[in-house]
């Protein structure tokens, strides 16, 4: 029992005296935290997606980033969750709800392991976040076959007084048999050029530093080249360059540089410059390679400015790294007369790191450097978080910030004789959870993330559900009938029969189609004839015989053109003609068995907001739609069969029916586009449909092209 209850698979209930008050239950996962009485000086909040429910006889409190929940026994726990709306400790939450404060630890214990309730950061400095990821560095930045030593000396003179937020270190290894470890550090950077509607620098710099024996020297400082807020001309490129090294401080200079000018007219603009201090070759450049034209280009303008050959050879060894989100860089060095004759390619795409070996193998780098090499890159990135101190060293459960040390990038140095030396760059960083007022849920989960949204999201997957997905068919109500009447409805209105082959045979070839299709909201035009709208429907909703095979048996069934779960096709159409020739302005259901549209007798009034919510949802101004498709779902046909997925499945069904829509308009010459949203109450007023049973779910407006 010990084990299942170390190992997070065992229910845990608080208690105040012998009273249970709540009890938390694992989930598909075992418990990550195990309950641990909460802080008794720290300021809790409830998340914001954590929410309370009713289930038959239990009351629960749930968050849907995990499938573990709260159930709650004793309504002073209720009271404790409302006192969670504001920052409360535990002191304050026992006053308000009559808990004592033993058992209101006890309960926001079990929350705060699951994340229903989160400690709120209070104001604290950066400097001990900085100090501690730089102990952290010191044992486990380096993999093996790398010693410390040096680094540690090295590590303990870095300047963290003025350490921000963007704080990190990176650690460039040399597999040269040296195992030589230089350090970079970013740190705020605020030289000429960096303030100002115009500045021409990034805020922070990576000051580099080589590191021999414990004694550092300052090897460089590297900044970000702040990109223009539109095109520049090759002429203005090249003026904005030179403001940039002016307010480095170096004489370097783009302009009458022949060979610097060629490299910038033809790559464009570099996106980091670093100042080499004490170098003949004084300014390093990194411009970002995006794909093999580039490369090309560059290799060309570098060979006319009289590079080596024997680095220049290497360059189709190196074209299978080019390409991914994370582009390839180019260091090259500025001089005062030319370009250095050094060249530097760094690789930050992880696809293209896993390719090193090979890339290696063809550029004839030293076997005892790949080997290194790759233990590098191998290394397992590695995690932790960091928690305040209490004044007596104990640990507190606010924390300073997450950290992080993984591999950053590799480079690739062509060496002026020919020789290539590969060196790897490892990252130790801060992301700070220090600002105050916020709460660790805030640093993990993206303030996009909206409490519906992320319900929605995780209860129709698996991962976090405890319950059934799928076809359970739970109930025993029988499903709307599948197949269509062909018989119309009394008092239906019979639209214009349509010849469905003859139609497609004059369609333009499919790919046409999907390349032509576009979203049109002018709706100033020409009333849409009934016919057109008669055809529409049929292409999209006309029913085609299928056939299934079930333990031998075939099963003969009506299908559509669209996919549906389960072979219900749940969602109608109802039509709202504005402007239709040959159609009463009015709303209609459109029976496909038949063919013919059944008018629905709602309030007028309402069926005009139905319309005109096309206008507010895609900024039409006054202008209202010739006609407007509602995809209105029979909600129970697919919920009898789908367990916890039926809402998921008829938004599927939602896309791919407007999609259908859209290309058979397209095909057809008819302009459309689909709403991003609507009004389900005006639509139910609008039609007398139940909002319930048979309710509106998607719109699309239909209009003829002008």
């Amino acid at each position: 029992m010990q084990k299942l209850a170390d190992g997070g698979f065992l229910a845990v209930t608080a208690y105040q005296g012998d009273t249970p008050l709540a009890t938390l239950v694992p989930g598909v996962e075992p418990l990550e935290l195990l309950p641990v009485d909460a802080s008794l000086t720290t300021a809790y909040r409830l998340s914001r997606f954590a929410y309370l429910h009713r289930t038959k006889r239990q009351m629960l409190i749930e968050i849907p980033t995990t499938s573990a929940y709260v159930e709650i026994h004793d309504p002073r726990v209720a009271a404790v969750a409302a006192g969670l709306a504001f920052d409360q400790t535990p002191v304050a939450l026992a006053a308000s709800s009559g808990l004592s404060v033993a058992g209101v630890r006890e309960v926001l214990g079990l929350m705060r392991s699951i994340g229903i309730v989160v400690p709120v950061l209070r104001g604290l400095e950066f400097e001990p976040a900085v100090r501690s990821l730089i102990d952290w560095a010191e044992r486990e930045a380096l993999p093996s076959g790398f010693t410390n030593s040096g680094l540690v000396v090295g590590l303990d003179k870095i300047p963290v007084a003025d350490a921000d937020t963007s704080f990190h270190l990176i650690f460039e290894l040399h597999h040269d048999g040296s195992r030589q470890v230089d350090i970079s550090v970013c740190l705020p950077y605020s030289g000429d050029g960096t303030t100002g509607d115009r500045a021409l620098l990034g805020p922070t710099g990576f000051y580099e530093f080589d590191v021999v024996d414990g004694v550092q020297s300052l090897m460089g400082v590297f900044v970000h080249l702040v990109p223009p807020t539109e095109p520049l001309e090759q002429a203005a490129q090249v003026q904005r360059l030179d403001q940039a090294l002016r307010a480095l401080g170096t004489e370097c200079r783009i302009r009458g540089n022949v060979d610097a000018v060629a490299l910038v007219e033809g790559i464009g603009l570099p996106g980091m410059l670093a100042v080499l201090p004490g170098r003949e070759d004084a300014v390093r450049m990194l411009f970002s390679i995006f794909d093999l034209t580039t490369l090309s280009l560059a290799r060309a303008i570098l060979a006319a400015a009289g590079l080596p050959e024997a680095s220049l050879s290497h360059f189709a060894a190196i074209e299978p790294l080019i390409g991914g989100l994370a582009p390839l860089r180019i260091a090259l060095d500025l001089t005062e007369t030319g370009l250095g004759s050094r060249i530097g390619f760094e690789v930050f795409s992880p696809q293209a790191i896993e390719m090193l070996a090979g890339v290696m193998e063809n550029l004839g780098v030293d076997p005892k450097m790949q080997a290194s090499v790759l233990i590098a890159t191998s290394e397992p990135p590695k995690k932790r978080t960091v928690y305040q101190l209490n004044p007596d060293g104990s640990a507190t459960d606010i924390p300073i910030a997450n950290q992080s040390i993984d591999l950053l990038h590799i480079k690739i140095g062509l060496e002026r004789n020919g020789e290539v030396v590969v060196k790897t760059y490892s990252y130790a960083g801060n992301k700070p959870l220090n600002e105050v007022g916020k709460s660790v849920e805030d640093a993990d989960i993206p303030m996009s993330w909206e409490f519906h949204d992320l319900l929605f999201h995780t209860k129709t997957r698996y991962g976090r559900v405890r319950g059934k997905l799928g076809g359970t068919a739970r109930f025993t109500v029988m499903p709307h009938p599948a197949e269509p009447s062909t018989q119309p409805a009394p008092g239906d209105i019979l639209l214009p029969k349509v010849d469905i082959s003859a139609v497609i045979a004059a369609d333009p070839p499919f790919g046409q189609v999907l390349e032509g299709r576009t979203s049109i909201r002018s709706w100033d035009g020409p009333e849409l004839p009934v016919g057109q709208l008669a055809e529409l429907l049929a292409r999209v909703m006309h029913l085609i015989p299928r056939s299934d095979e079930m333990l031998g048996e075939i099963f003969e069934r009506s299908g559509r053109v669209y996919p549906s779960g389960g072979g219900l096709y749940e969602i109608d159409i109802v039509l709202f003609a504005n402007r239709v020739a040959g159609l009463a302005p009015g709303a209609y259901l459109y029976r496909q068995g038949s063919h013919s549209l059944g008018a629905l007798n709602g309030d007028k009034a309402k069926q005009d907001k139905v319309v005109f919510g096309a206008s507010e949802a895609t900024g039409g101004g006054m202008s209202r739609p010739q006609s407007l498709l509602v995809l209105a779902a029979r909600f129970p046909d697919i919920a009898t069969k789908y367990e916890g997925i039926a809402y998921s499945l008829m938004l599927k069904h939602v896309g791919v029916m407007m999609a259908t829509i859209q290309y058979s308009a397209a095909a057809m010459g008819l302009g459309s586009v689909a709403l991003g949203t609507g009004d389900s109450d005006a639509f139910a007023l609008a039609t007398g449909l139940d909002y319930y049973t048979h309710g509106s779910i998607g719109e699309i407006a239909i209009s003829p092209l002008d």
